[in-house]
């Protein structure tokens, strides 16, 4: 899934032209902000614009809660913070924010000003502080309220924005006819095509070609790595929380649980509250035992932990520490726990036998791909196949036995292939292919020039981008050493 992620990226990621609203309405959601060890105030400086730390958790809110609705709507799971952080989210927060310093800076230098009249009327734009169609500054004073920022602050950011808006504005992002033309040609370029589906072929293979794949790759089947430790455990659940304390917390932190900006009331979020509570605490009397254990004033209980059943979090820090470390409290499970390395099992190769079944499955996959591959070498050029009639880039088409992903694969290797004729090689079939008529479409569609308008903004942006790059220093306080 994280290549999956990566892969997508592109789709994924917020525009740095984000309005000053939903960049502080997104300090009201509760995705928890990102942690800082340094001291500075700043995380960077571009040119003469200062990014501080409440602008890096602002926007990284912000993100989190885009990626995650992707998530959720493709897997119907929340994204989680250790996803988050294998995807880089913090580094590609950071780059929103330079890459915003870096028109600001340019903005600035280039003589645009923003006026206090700018403000009002952008203000005035938003619907949010609407009441029968108007501005109601009751409503905006509340907003500013429950979003705990200062009046001078909220419109320092929405001046910002207007700067930023006003430069992007000069960039033009229409194609002109003849870009129109020559760009779109490709995308109404359609084929007629015949194909046939191979993925059944015959496979014969012994004990002895097991053994010898096995000899080759023996490397491939170890057992799941294994580690000695001490750990002590602290569970949120001993944790107690009365219900004085629990509300308490919730007013100090009521800003963490709205719905679609409005505050829940504690009695709706109530049981939320005492976890999170509950979890502060726990993190508290965690490392209160942690520096014990550290001083070996206590000791744990000892275990053997393997990869198999284990918090990928804690095997990455167990397997990056020396025998004898203590780990600082990882979180999993509603508990914190701390980690004493005592022992790393050496990782022994398992023997044939108990890997027989698997390596035959192994064995097989690469067997069959060889055999689809030799058998459509021989058949590319004299099979018949089925019309399934004109298909383009821009047009697909569902496929009998291909999914949407293999459609894509199919379409990728006959537009970019010189030869009418080949073969698409997948994981357990292979598609030939033949061309038999071609066309171009006579328009092409609103969503096609609309990509392509994008493209040409979005090249238009890059450019604009390096060369500020070059123009303005930036100083990366977040970066490590």
């Amino acid at each position: 899934m994280i290549t999956w992620m990566q892969k997508h990226r592109k789709y994924l990621i917020v525009t740095v032209w984000i309005s000053s609203i939903a960049f502080i309405a997104a300090t009201m959601v509760g995705w928890g902000a990102y942690n800082f060890s340094s001291s500075t105030s700043n995380v960077a400086k571009v040119g003469n614009i200062k990014i501080s730390i409440d602008d890096f958790n602002r926007q990284y809110q912000n993100t989190y809660e885009q990626y995650n609705k992707k998530y959720q709507d493709t897997l119907g799971q929340p994204l989680d913070e250790e996803l988050a952080k294998k995807l880089g989210l913090e580094n590609e927060v950071l780059q929103i924010l330079i890459n915003r310093a870096l028109l600001e800076n340019f903005a600035i230098d280039s003589g645009i000003r923003i006026s206090n009249e700018d403000i009002a009327i952008e203000l005035q734009s938003y619907d949010t502080f609407k009441e029968n169609g108007q501005f109601n500054r009751a409503k905006y004073d509340e907003f500013l309220k429950q979003s705990r920022i200062k009046v001078s602050e909220f419109e320092d950011l929405i001046k910002k924005d207007l700067l930023i808006k006003k430069i992007i504005d000069i960039v033009p992002n229409l194609l002109t006819p003849l870009e129109r033309e020559v760009f779109l040609l490709p995308s109404r370029l359609e084929d007629r095509v015949s194909i046939e589906i191979i993925d059944n072929v015959k496979i014969n293979i012994t004990d002895e070609d097991l053994k010898k794949y096995y000899d080759t790759h023996k490397d491939k089947y170890k057992q799941a790595k294994e580690f000695e430790v001490e750990v002590i455990e602290t569970s949120i659940e001993d944790i107690e929380a009365p219900e004085n304390m629990v509300l308490s917390y919730y007013e100090a932190n009521k800003a963490n649980y709205t719905k679609d900006g409005v505050l829940l009331s504690f009695d709706d979020v109530k049981k939320d509250v005492k976890k999170d509570y509950q979890k502060r605490e726990a993190q508290k009397s965690a490392l209160r035992e942690y520096n014990d254990f550290l001083n070996n004033k206590i000791s744990g209980k000892k275990i053997v932990i393997s990869e198999d059943n284990t918090n990928s979090e804690i095997i990455e820090a167990i397997v990056s520490t020396n025998d004898g470390d203590i780990i600082k409290p990882i979180f999993d499970n509603d508990k914190f726990i701390s980690i004493k390395v005592i022992k790393k099992y050496p990782q022994e190769i398992k023997s044939f036998d108990e890997v027989k079944n698997i390596i035959k499955v192994d064995y097989e996959k690469i067997v069959k791909q060889d055999m689809l591959k030799k058998e459509a070498e021989i058949k590319v050029n004299v099979f018949k196949g089925e019309d399934i009639g004109f298909i383009s880039m821009g047009n697909t088409r569902k496929i009998k036995h291909l999914n949407e992903f293999e459609v894509q694969q199919l379409l990728s290797k006959m537009f970019t292939s010189e030869s009418k004729s080949g073969f698409l090689l997948l994981s357990d079939k292979v598609v030939l292919y033949k061309i038999t008529e071609q066309r171009i479409a006579n328009k092409a569609s609103n969503r096609e020039v609309e990509i392509l308008n994008n493209i040409k903004y979005n090249l238009m942006e890059n450019a604009i981008i390096d060369f500020l790059n070059k123009k303005y220093k930036t100083i990366n306080y977040m970066k490590k050493d």
